[in-house]
């Protein structure tokens, strides 16, 4: 393993946020010149970062170590328990602070394809999506055993799985789509026993979901992406939210693509959405499409202090909070 220290100064800069009546935070940009695709912290407090064809990133607020192990996209980051850390990448890879370990398609082991989505439970089980459009499904890795859901040898009504998230009963909530327009949520409990939501139990049908967070109601909320499309419409929906009684859309007064969701300690909803970002918060947007119009945001993250961390195309953008 070959590993690139480097002794990294951080500059420091004010951001103009539109917080409403909130005071603004203090900001500040590390690590510019990455472009950051991911981001989790492990238990020591070390942040680790997936970027976009500059590998994956361990930094410790002052140095950085860059693994370049890890060729193209990092689209997941995720640290279980142990400080193992699991990269979504063309596969699954697990390092151990030793040496890294794949599991693809070149094994056998997975379907050909990108790992786009991890959750690891509190049993430290790695849930992933994994593989194509026709050839996907739900990955999960048990110790060294590996598991593949898909339509075939399950109720999992599409292969495409585009997100993937753990409430706190370790119920794994998993979206998939056929098609744009045709999405589904489902979930899978402990005892193995699948819930399938459609349209029907939606009330509506998603364009197409990026990620799924479920908030500390259990209310799950996801994402919905329109980048597939050619129509501008500023009444679409960004977001939605479903609690298994029903769901509900959220839309916006703007156009806003919605990306990637993260929902923080206090359970507002932060949405990047590539020339910026918005929160959603007790019914209520706020915007910034302006700070990050050149770089864009395409990750959002809370380190253990609590600080916001956006991933952009020029660094992390670190909002104290």
């Amino acid at each position: 393993m070959k590993a690139i220290v480097y002794l990294l100064s951080i500059s420091v800069l004010l951001a103009s946020c539109d917080w409403s009546s909130e005071p603004q935070p203090e900001s500040r940009t590390i690590l510019e010149g990455y472009h950051i695709t991911a981001i989790d912290f492990d238990g020591n407090g070390n942040a680790w970062l997936g970027t976009l064809e500059q590998g994956l990133i361990k930094y410790n607020g002052k140095d950085i170590t860059v693994f370049n192990e890890i060729e193209g996209m990092i689209r997941a980051v995720s640290v279980d328990s142990k400080n193992q850390v699991y990269i979504g990448a063309e596969g699954l890879i697990r390092y151990d602070d030793e040496e890294f370990t794949h599991f693809d398609a070149t094994n056998g082991i997975l379907p050909d394809g990108p790992v786009n989505a991890i959750a690891i439970d509190s049993r430290d089980r790695v849930w992933f999506s994994v593989g194509r459009f026709q050839t996907g499904g739900l990955g999960k890795l048990d110790g060294e055993v590996i598991e593949i859901y898909e339509p075939g040898n399950s109720p999992l009504p599409a292969h495409w799985v585009s997100a993937v998230t753990i409430n706190q009963q370790d119920e794994v909530w998993v979206a998939s789509q056929n098609s744009v327009n045709d999405t589904h949520l489902s979930k899978l409990d402990n005892q193995g026993n699948w819930a399938l939501y459609s349209r029907e139990q939606l009330g509506f049908s998603p364009y197409s979901i990026t990620n799924l967070h479920v908030i500390s109601s259990g209310k799950v909320f996801g994402g919905i992406d329109y980048s597939l499309s050619s129509t501008y419409d500023t009444s679409r929906p960004s977001l939605f939210t479903f609690d298994e009684s029903g769901g509900q859309e959220i839309s916006t007064s703007r156009s806003f693509n919605t990306n990637f969701i993260f929902a923080d300690r206090a359970d507002r909803i932060w949405c990047a959405g590539g020339i910026g970002y918005g929160v959603y918060e007790n019914g209520n947007w706020t915007f910034d499409e302006v700070t990050f119009k050149e770089t864009g945001v395409f990750t959002i993250a809370e380190a253990p202090n609590g600080d916001i961390w956006l991933g952009t195309g020029d660094g992390i953008f670190v909002m104290d909070r």
